[in-house]
């Protein structure tokens, strides 16, 4: 099997539980500005952390691997960044001390074990967990940035909307796979798990 039919067999294998993240009540609600000020306020409040976390662990990520396959963590680092200067343009638009964020433990796990991956996963548990669960991320965001502009007149939606998810990344993703084991159960548990961790997220936020 190669690391293309790999990677599409994961995602079909993981498709219910990313359709229940891509069309999560969260989300519906959004759409149908059914969404309390307070639950996108909260969105954003646990996200500056998880977001900032995510940035660490990739920066670790990228220290463990070597050229050229750093490159693939290189370009996820650079998008992070520019994310996370969207990020705080909507912190501020809704006046928030991010000294004063606390961090709601199942909302925060998902980053913890992305961690959890940086420090002790292997480079192919790395690169299939994200390009398993950033596409899915993305598409949700997407969907949340355009309800808030159309349903909830948010001027400042950049960090929603202008997420793209770099196709680049899949072909460097697949020349890292091509060198590694990647049929192996520790690859399979850790894309399983980051959407689990990824669905946990949202049912925290909503519930």
């Amino acid at each position: 099997m190669t690391p293309l039919e790999f990677i599409e067999k994961l995602r079909h294998e993981l498709e219910e539980i990313n359709q229940k993240i891509t069309k999560h009540p969260f989300i519906l609600d959004a759409i149908q500005g059914k969404l309390s000020i307070e639950k996108i306020r909260l969105f954003i409040e646990q996200q500056h952390y998880v977001a900032l976390n995510d940035a660490k662990a990739l920066a670790i990520m990228y220290s463990r691997s070597d050229f050229p396959d750093n490159e693939f963590f290189l370009r996820l680092l650079v998008s992070h960044q520019k994310a996370l200067e969207r990020l705080n343009k909507i912190i501020h638009h809704f006046n928030i001390d991010v000294n004063k964020i606390k961090p709601i433990s199942k909302a925060i796990s998902y980053t913890h074990f992305l961690f959890h991956l940086a420090f002790f996963g292997s480079i192919q548990e790395q690169v299939i967990a994200i390009i398993i669960n950033f596409p899915i991320f993305i598409e949700s965001i997407n969907k949340l940035g355009k309800a808030l502009r159309e349903k909830y007149q948010f001027s400042e939606v950049s960090f929603f909307e202008e997420a793209k998810w770099d196709k680049e990344l899949e072909f460097l993703a697949l020349k890292i796979l091509e060198k590694h084991d990647f049929q192996t159960p520790s690859v399979k548990n850790a894309a399983r798990l980051i959407q689990e961790y990824e669905l946990e997220y949202w049912d925290c936020l909503y519930s």
